[in-house]
């Protein structure tokens, strides 16, 4: 399993390295060919949400191709599949949890990462939240339609899960205060880092500085 925390200073170079370039090279891709060597059952279930995020690029290079700028259509095209294929390889498994676990690891300063713990477990309060209100009403046989009704329903639910956050948010403050909270969480566990934490980061490394197999745009 890869290091969250080599996964995140991985994926940081990677971005940087990749935003400066003009152009794509092949060589840029060998970071992503190697995770899907050595993550196999992961080869899937990545390239359909990568279809799925797909859509949003296309929308953002079809604003170019109108334009009849066909260069910056590519090139922003190549390099977001690079960047997000990457992401979601190295990432696979990985919980918002790990991530602030890696952050830690990584000495980013407490309060960032301590502010990304509870912003992941603000996302999971949502989700539980919208899950239950669909049962509710699903229950309730609510059906979706383009209707004035509808569009109630629908403002009613935001504006119920907004209050409700904002009171998990109280009970979690008045927690952290009567636990002494001093702005750091505390893990349990540590990472231990592999040898393959290391050759993934050499990889990225050698594919933004060994450029070869341009691609012309």
């Amino acid at each position: 399993m890869i290091s969250t925390a080599f996964a995140l200073l991985s994926t940081t170079i990677y971005s940087f390295g990749l935003s400066f370039f003009e152009s794509i090279y092949i060589s840029m891709f060998l970071p992503s060919f190697l995770l899907i060597i050595l993550q196999k059952e992961a080869i899937l279930v990545t390239f359909k949400r990568l279809f799925f995020l797909n859509i949003f690029i296309v929308m953002v290079t079809a604003s170019a191709i109108i334009n009849e700028d066909y260069e910056l259509a590519l090139l922003l095209f190549l390099r977001s599949n690079a960047l997000l294929l990457f992401v979601l390889l190295i990432f696979y498994n990985k919980t918002l949890f790990d991530i602030a676990t890696g952050m830690q690891t990584l000495r980013v300063p407490d309060k960032l990462s301590s502010l990304f713990f509870f912003v992941a477990k603000f996302v999971i309060i949502i989700k539980e939240e919208f899950a239950i209100t669909k049962k509710v009403m699903r229950v309730r046989n609510f059906r979706s339609k383009t209707s004035i009704f509808s569009y109630k329903i629908y403002a009613n639910v935001i504006g119920m899960m907004i209050v409700k956050c904002f009171d998990r948010a109280q009970k979690l403050k008045n927690t952290m205060i009567l636990r002494n909270f001093q702005g750091k969480i505390y893990q349990s566990k540590s990472e231990k880092f592999r040898t393959i934490d290391f050759v993934i980061l050499l990889t990225v490394i050698l594919s933004l500085s060994i450029q070869f197999g341009k691609v012309h745009l």
